[in-house]
């Protein structure tokens, strides 16, 4: 039964259909000429009607049979068409892959070869790369029946491609094998089955890097297969663009890394021999010093009888420039120090900073009268050691400033600059003339006489390296016996804030 159904359905199912019914019909007309026992028009009339129906049954049949078959062969075209898409989306997916991934030109274009090849349906297929100014195609991954080639190495004339002008614009080549100069490339070629190859061309950013290139014996190329190669050609220029541009990405940034490094060893270098110079300075320049103001001190003891007055005020003039040069060695150690040590950033109180230099400004001098003005909870982001050198050297210019105000008033705040807040000592004292603040935050550049107003000048040059280091700036603003104002913040305004 089972194997008289699947002729009743396959291919001589017209004919069995065809015979059945002839075979009724002779049965049909033998019954009714048995039944009659007479001659008669009734057998006839029975087998006229039964050829002419056996006759429509097999036409139907027949009919019903074509279409079944191309009804199958419409769904195996369809499947096939829906299993080279897939395909087709899987080395797309996988060209994909490789770039984020972060693959080498190789590592993508050798994933996929083979796919490619199995896809367009040829005995071998080639990512060629072009090195344009010689003149020359290199491999970089090669796929044939039995085996695929990854990475570069096979090298050949640009010749085999073509047309190079024609590749630039895109157009592909379609290249003749036998029609190639003789030669071991155009014999590798016929040895492997290739007679006709076509060069899809690869291009990213309007620049020809290389072509895919595939073939077999002779023939046509298919639209389609045509169509799959431009697509993969096209995704796989820019990935292997991308890759190229992330190897060199990745070498400079090893590059920098490598000069970081040196410039860390210099640094380290340049502060060991720093650190080296400073205690030459804080010792040995130090020990004459003490000399000087050693032997001053037992002159003065000693043969204070035997000295008149202006001896006596030559050494102690002597005294007060040695100590004078201790508190200047002192200032550049301290400037020294701020700008080599390490910055520990860390949430700050400035109001209470401010307050605990003041009571140490008014410990010293308690006899003094001044009126504070303290904004309270004052914080920042910074290094609290650092920010208190900064604090502690402008609330102590201020106090020293105003030592002949009647009323000093020093004021410790904030306000808005740029968008980031801005840090601020106020004072009522001698003031400066701003024709010359540029020159406050020098070493050593004084805008008052050393009788006036001691010092070293090297305060305010401290508080501008600590800040700049902090990414801020530090500026002042005054008149001539109006007070002063100086500023500092501790980052850089944002870009917003600037524009």
């Amino acid at each position: 039964m089972k194997v008289f159904a699947a002729r009743l359905v396959g291919p001589q199912a017209p004919y069995i259909v065809l015979g059945l019914s002839l075979a009724l019909t002779l049965v049909a007309t033998a019954y009714v000429a048995f039944v009659a026992r007479a001659p008669g028009w009734h057998p006839a009339a029975i087998l006229l009607v039964g050829v002419a129906v056996s006759g429509a049954l097999f036409a139907i049949s027949r009919a019903g049979r074509s279409a079944r078959v191309k009804a199958v062969a419409e769904l195996d075209e369809a499947q096939a068409a829906l299993a080279r898409h897939g395909a087709r989306l899987r080395i797309l997916h996988e060209i994909d892959r490789a770039v984020a991934a972060e693959e080498s030109p190789e590592k993508v274009a050798g994933g996929v070869i083979q796919p490619l090849r199995e896809l367009l349906g040829v005995p071998r297929a080639i990512v060629n790369m072009f090195d344009l100014a010689k003149g020359e195609v290199e491999w970089l991954a090669a796929a044939g029946r039995r085996r695929t080639h990854v990475g570069p190495g096979v090298r050949y004339s640009m010749r085999l491609m073509g047309d190079v002008q024609a590749l630039k614009q895109g157009e592909p080549q379609v290249i003749d094998t036998r029609a190639l100069p003789p030669g071991p490339e155009a014999d590798a070629l016929l040895t492997s089955g290739v007679e006709l190859y076509m060069a899809v061309p690869m291009i990213a950013g309007g620049e020809l890097i290389g072509a895919i290139s595939f073939g077999g014996p002779r023939g046509p190329f298919p639209r389609e297969q045509v169509s799959i190669a431009m697509e993969v050609a096209t995704q796989l220029a820019i990935a292997i663009m991308q890759a190229r541009l992330y190897g060199r990405v990745k070498r400079h940034a090893e590059e920098l890394e490598a000069r970081v490094g040196e410039r860390t060893r210099e640094l380290e270098t340049a502060n060991k021999e720093l650190e080296a110079f400073s205690y030459s300075v804080s010792h040995d320049l130090r020990a004459p010093l003490r000399h000087i103001d050693g032997f001053s001190q037992i002159l003065l003891d000693t043969y204070q009888d035997k000295l008149d007055e202006a001896g006596r005020k030559h050494l102690g003039t002597v005294r007060n420039a040695a100590k004078r040069m201790s508190d200047l060695i002192d200032a550049l150690l301290e400037l020294s120090r701020v700008s080599r040590a390490e910055l520990r950033r860390g949430p700050v109180n400035l109001s209470d900073v401010a307050r605990a230099a003041i009571g140490e400004l008014q410990a010293g001098e308690p006899e003094r009268s001044v009126r504070w003005e303290i904004e309270d909870h004052l914080t920042a982001e910074g290094d609290a050691r650092l920010v208190r050198v900064v604090i502690d050297n402008l609330l102590g210019n201020a106090w020293k400033f105003t030592s002949k105000s009647p009323e000093p008033r020093i004021a410790f705040g904030a306000e808005q600059h740029d968008g980031v807040p801005a840090y601020f000592v106020r004072d009522n004292g001698a003031g400066f003339d701003m024709a010359y603040a540029a020159k406050l935050f020098r070493p050593f550049q004084r805008l008052h006489g050393e009788s006036e107003f001691p010092g070293t000048g090297i305060g305010l040059a401290t508080v501008h390296r600590i800040v700049t280091r902090h990414g801020g700036r530090a500026w002042a603003e005054g008149a001539v016996r109006g007070g002063a104002t100086f500023f500092f913040t501790l980052k850089a305004p944002s870009s917003a804030a600037r524009r």
